[in-house]
């Protein structure tokens, strides 16, 4: 049996991971290990899930950047303990780059997911490039995103003439990237969503009126303009007319602003009325996912405005630069930070969800999961 160790962050990467756990978890070659910071929103759910507690590793406390130094501390004692023979990150969080760097000064093996992507307006792309060139087996989201990582690997398909060297077959021996799609997605194959009285008990709004699902991160290369981008944010969903569930931001710099913000929004700000508003700080996934089914549509900048949306054919708007360069479907419009452009954008949205309605996932089929662990299975055993 093969120890992998997965290393989840948070909320934002648990949902892609959880069906990449069960089915490590199901396998017969492969022994599931699960390492995650004590501050993780969904570590009850994680302890009641997955049984086997002695393969359970708590990496102290991520409340910010400036609890990296031991965090890394953290991660090289829970590896020296539990001695996988490899983990496996997804995506670009600075608490995933600590992770895989602690594993990278042990020799420890590195599986990576939804590597060779873009996002302009954060610094998440310095972050995934960087764990994508410490990893040794890369699982993708696109055939694009693949294209880019065998470049980063190898550097250009130009170069590579200049050295005489035969650039597919080169990388296909070297190293190992496949396109599998989103594990995101897996859920909606996998699990049953929620009807709307069951998820009625999550939120304080009418779930049988008209309600949009909201979220603005920090952009990270662009904090100086955080103040006036949630002020531009906030007074545009307060000027719709749906039912808003605002979701709290992650812990990225400048996160306390947008709280402060929100928290002025509830108790004040120009809201018609406090009833339409409904602020979440944690939601499980399956709850999450059950509320984009009902919802009218999403505004904000979260990866799953991006990935998640298309499935549901949910119209999103697409605020700032955050999500910039990531590829997208046509249910997806774009728009600056700015109070009016936002409000453009959401009725370029309606207008969509009234006339065209459908549209195609880029991100795969829901079957991502499955297929990591067959890879891992292969490669490992």
């Amino acid at each position: 049996m093969k120890r992998i160790c997965v290393i989840t962050t948070s909320r934002a990467d648990y949902g892609y991971l959880y069906w990449i756990m069960k089915d490590i978890e199901s396998s017969d070659k492969l022994e599931l290990q699960i390492a995650y910071p004590c501050t993780h929103q969904c570590q009850e759910e994680i302890w009641n899930t997955f049984t086997n507690h002695n393969n359970h590793a708590v990496l102290g406390d991520m409340n910010g950047i400036y609890d990296i130094g031991q965090f890394l501390n953290r991660c090289l004692e829970v590896y020296d303990i539990l001695k996988p023979d490899m983990i496996l990150v997804l995506g670009d969080r600075f608490e995933t780059l600590v992770a895989a760097t602690a594993a990278l000064l042990l020799n420890i093996k590195i599986a990576h997911a939804h590597g060779g992507e873009t996002t302009t307006g954060s610094f998440d792309d310095n972050i995934r490039n960087a764990i994508t060139m410490m990893a040794d087996y890369h699982f993708t989201a696109h055939g694009k995103y693949t294209k880019r990582v065998k470049e980063m690997l190898m550097g250009s398909p130009a170069w590579n003439q200049h050295l005489h060297l035969d650039y597919d077959e080169y990388w296909t021996d070297k190293y190992k990237v496949y396109t599998i799609g989103s594990p995101g997605l897996d859920w909606l194959h996998r699990a049953k969503l929620l009807s709307k009285h069951e998820l009625q008990q999550y939120v304080n709004i009418d779930l049988n009126q008209p309600f949009i699902v909201a979220c603005l991160h920090p952009v990270t290369k662009e904090l100086e303009h955080t103040k006036h981008c949630i002020v531009s944010f906030l007074t545009a969903i307060a000027g719709t007319d749906e039912q808003i569930i605002l979701i709290q931001p992650n812990c990225d710099p400048e996160n306390k602003k947008i709280k402060e913000s929100i928290r002025y929004l509830k108790t004040g700000f120009d809201i018609k009325n406090d009833k339409r508003l409904c602020v979440v700080g944690n939601l499980d996934h399956i709850v999450y996912l059950s509320l984009l089914q009902y919802a009218e549509f999403m505004v904000g900048n979260s990866s799953s405005g991006i990935i998640e949306s298309a499935l549901f054919n949910l119209p999103s708007v697409s605020v700032g630069n955050r999500q910039a360069g990531r590829i997208r479907g046509s249910n997806v419009f774009d728009c600056p930070c700015e109070t009016e452009a936002i409000l453009t954008a959401i009725d370029r949205a309606r207008e969509w969800n009234a006339t065209v309605g459908k549209c195609e996932s880029p991100y795969g089929k829901g079957d991502s999961s499955e297929k990591i662990v067959k890879i891992l299975e292969e490669l490992l055993c």
